[in-house]
């Protein structure tokens, strides 16, 4: 699998802000990742297409929240390297909590990250390890984790913070 350069946007008002990430190879003794993570948001914004309404996405600012990031012992303890995962990590949030597989990465200027995902992909996080700073974003609207059955609509949304060990 081919590992090619990642750009994440959203437009903010007239402006936009972008994250971008050329994923190169990196090895452990590159990426340095704390076993424990806390990080918040400085802002978070994206686009809803509400319940019962025409579909169409209307920009949203969503709640800036927080999460804690940990390292999944038990399922590192039975990777699979053959598998192209370098680190399991448990997310969680005041309501809910995802397991996310992640790559090493070296990021522009060849900072270390990490670069995680959930399956079927439908959240993503970044996080530079040498200064904490993080991206993350989630599309879907059934596929979040506190989505109830008979909720509908369907969101998108992209923030970036920093986080602490």
């Amino acid at each position: 699998m081919s590992r090619a350069g990642l750009v994440l946007g959203v437009m903010l008002g007239m402006g936009a802000v972008f994250s971008v990430w050329a994923q190169s190879e990196a090895d452990e003794s590159q990426v340095k990742v704390p076993k424990v993570l806390h990080c918040s948001a400085n802002q978070t914004a994206g686009f809803h297409d509400f319940a019962n309404t025409a579909e169409s996405y209307e920009p949203v600012a969503f709640y800036e929240g927080e999460f804690t990031l940990k390292i999944n012992r038990a399922l590192m303890r039975h990777r699979d390297p053959a598998d192209g995962v370098d680190l399991y990590v448990t997310v969680f949030d005041e309501e809910d909590q995802a397991e996310l597989s992640c790559r090493y990465i070296l990021g522009v200027g060849g900072d270390p990250g990490i670069s995680c995902t959930n399956a079927p992909p439908s959240e993503l996080v970044l996080i530079n390890t040498k200064n904490l700073r993080y991206t993350r974003t989630s599309i879907g609207g059934w596929t979040f984790a506190s989505a109830r059955h008979n909720e509908a609509g369907d969101s998108i949304y992209v923030e970036y913070g920093s986080c602490r060990s």
